[in-house]
């Protein structure tokens, strides 16, 4: 029998190389052409500001690297920070869930504005950025995965909230939003994702599913991201999803603080905390031993010892409830509630922590999320800021409920202003930034909040539009439409603002117009110092602050904020404010020559030819007056005090 010819070795070697190239070929040929033909996109964490050169803001697109089955995706504050960093900046990001952004209050609700606020008034030589990546709905995968861009803009120091969103934020554990539950293949995916041949795969798989799924009810329009985003409602204390999920946290949690330490980049990371005395718990269970119908039984004698005002009575019958499944999140919540009336704060507190613990639907941090976040602090050399602790003691007390929180975990201003003074005061400690001579005094701090009206209103809309679904309400089911209470003007702007008929900016400054209408100038100025915050590059908010302290009679601290805007960017309405406020202040030579510069921008701004001429009057250039009236009333013949001004010149 013949035998084939053996392969010489330089034949194998070009067979075997052949083998390995032409996959590789093929999948190069298929990256390249989706490339070329457009396919797929990038969503860098930075882009530039839109006509404002040398500014970047977080690409509100950003999102679309975790949601792939939302259609609306979560945005952060924009904050708008300088693109070339030099010596004089301070940079802080921020990093974490919906908390961290500030919902539902933002602007100058977050923690994040209060924080820079009271750190520019402190540091008054420096300029100090605080800017803010958190988006609702994500968890630390997001985190990580952002960190390297984070540090290619040379922060100063990183501020983290986070752990709420183990479990449902999008690829977490018990999301609907997922690519698997290992956490090693999740952050490849998230590593190769910018791949187009990867996205090619990941929706051709994702319009699969659509195909074949059936609509849940919690995924009708309408609903909360909160409501879209669950798969697993029911995550028991213990449970191997509820572990999966801390084991997700830590590896994390560790990567992060790792790249920051070998970066040299510090990071304050805070405990994360939820509102216990007033949030029912979600989804409450019994072991799979316990007797429901004695259970229910011993509850109801409880509800009746309640209902009789028998409070001894009803503790006996919760403390035998406890006793007989340690795992019923409602007896614990029901037994905290009579402790709590009963004036045993320190049982009810443990009682309240309990129901925490065992609510199965896991939106609200487990207390294992802050041994997880002390001990990787700890291994990685990086801050703790006890933001738990201080909200405690922010409650009667020591259980947090309605005096910082709006619902079950999102703090009220009061709230977030606890947590921008717990982070101020572990700056302070650490001696962050620079000489801390002149530190802002709490309650400074806190009359100064840039927080308006309108912020609190929309806020309110926002939170009654949350609490109108799933989960708290029933799976399919909405509560009652939200529309304003009143018929007052600031709440119709609020509602516009929470509809999107309007932007940020333009509801702001139609509240700045109802103030000055109704004289309130205080609040007014409160208005435009909120705008200057949002937009502190922008000239227009400036003018707006300028006028309002005009109109006052603040002349001299109007001319800082006419100077602030001219500074943004030449304006002739600063100019000529300028120089009409130094002619009101005999400051002639001044005056003339900030009026002489508004002309070279406007020549034919009439109001600002009237006072230069005044000024040329006054400085005994009566020709130069003349000249300059005479001009002023070709364009405009009925002006009454040119007129007269003319008349009077020697």
């Amino acid at each position: 029998m013949d035998r084939e010819p053996a392969l010489s070795p330089t034949l194998r070697r070009l067979l075997t190389v052949s083998l390995v190239l032409v996959p590789v070929l093929f999948f190069a040929l298929l990256e390249g052409g989706l490339r070329l033909f457009g396919y797929g996109a990038d969503y860098p964490l930075f882009i530039p500001v839109p006509e404002y050169e040398g500014y970047l803001y977080q690409n509100p697109e950003v999102a679309r690297r975790y949601f792939k089955v939302q259609k609306n995706v979560p945005t952060s504050l924009r904050d708008y920070f300088k693109a070339d960093k030099d010596s004089a900046i301070y940079r802080i990001f921020i990093q974490g869930g919906s908390t961290a952004a500030g919902y539902p209050l933002y602007y100058g609700g977050s923690f994040s504005r209060m924080l820079e606020q009271r750190l520019l008034q402190t540091f008054p030589g420096r300029n100090v950025e605080v800017v803010n990546t958190a988006m609702a709905a994500v968890n630390s995968y997001t985190l990580r995965d952002l960190v390297g861009e984070i540090i290619n803009q040379r922060p100063d120091m990183v501020v983290i909230y986070a752990g709420h969103n183990e479990y449902y934020g999008t690829l977490g554990v018990g999301s609907a939003e997922s690519f698997g539950r290992s956490r090693w293949a999740v952050n490849l995916y998230l590593r190769l994702q910018g791949w187009r041949i990867v996205q090619l795969l990941q929706n051709t798989l994702q319009g699969a599913a659509s195909a074949v799924a059936e609509e849940r009810p919690e995924d009708l329009p309408g609903n909360t991201m909160m409501s879209r985003i669950v798969r697993e409602q029911s995550i028991p204390l213990g449970s191997p999803l509820y572990r999966l999920g801390l084991d997700q946290f830590r590896g994390n949690l560790r990567d992060i603080l790792t790249r920051y330490r070998e970066a040299g980049i510090p990071v304050l990371i805070a405990t994360v905390a939820s509102n216990e005395r007033d949030q029912r718990p979600f989804n409450s269970g019994l072991l799979p031993g316990t007797d429901a119908q004695d259970w229910e039984a011993r509850y109801g004698d409880a509800r009746e010892a309640l209902a009789a005002g028998d409070t001894a009575q009803a503790l006996a019958a919760l403390a035998s409830l406890v006793r007989l499944d340690t795992t019923s999140a409602d007896a614990w919540y029901a037994y905290g509630r009579v402790l709590d009336a009963a004036g045993r704060p320190d049982a009810a507190r443990d009682a309240f922590i309990a129901a925490r613990e065992y609510d199965q639907l896991r939106f609200r941090a487990p207390l294992a999320i802050n041994d997880v976040i002390r001990e990787e602090a700890a291994r990685a050399g990086a801050t703790v800021v006890e933001v738990e602790d201080a909200l405690r003691r922010a409650s009667p007390e020591g259980i947090i409920g309605r005096e910082t929180m709006l619902e079950h975990l999102h703090p009220n201003v009061e709230g977030y202003f606890v947590i921008a003074d717990a982070v101020y005061e572990a700056m302070r400690a650490r001696r962050d930034i620079g000489d801390w001579t002149m530190p802002v005094g709490r309650e400074e701090a806190r009359r100064e909040v840039l927080f308006t009206a309108v912020d609190s209103m929309t806020a309110g809309f926002r939170v009654r539009q949350l609490m109108n679904s799933w989960p708290f309400q029933p799976i399919g089911q909405q509560g009652p439409e939200v529309t304003p209470l009143t018929d007052d003007p600031i709440e119709r702007i609020a509602f516009d603002l929470y509809k999107r008929r309007v932007s940020w900016y333009q509801a702001t400054d139609a509240l700045r117009g109802v103030y000055e209408e109704r004289g309130d100038y205080h609040n007014a100025l409160k208005t435009c110092l909120a705008l200057i915050q949002e937009y502190p590059f922008a000239v227009p908010p400036y003018l707006l602050a300028g006028n309002v302290l005009v109109k006052q009679r603040r002349f001299a601290d109007a001319v800082e904020y006419f100077l602030a805007a001219d500074e943004r960017g030449p304006s002739a309405a600063a100019q000529r404010m300028i120089g009409s406020i130094y002619l009101q202040q005999n400051r002639r030579k001044e005056a003339i020559r900030w009026l002489e510069r508004s002309l070279t921008l406007e020549p034919d701004d009439a109001q600002a030819q009237y006072n230069l001429a005044g000024a040329y009057a006054l400085d005994a250039r009566f020709d130069d007056a003349r000249a300059l009236l005479n001009r002023l009333l070709v364009r405009h013949p009925d002006h009454a005090d040119a007129k007269r001004m003319l008349g009077s010149l020697p």
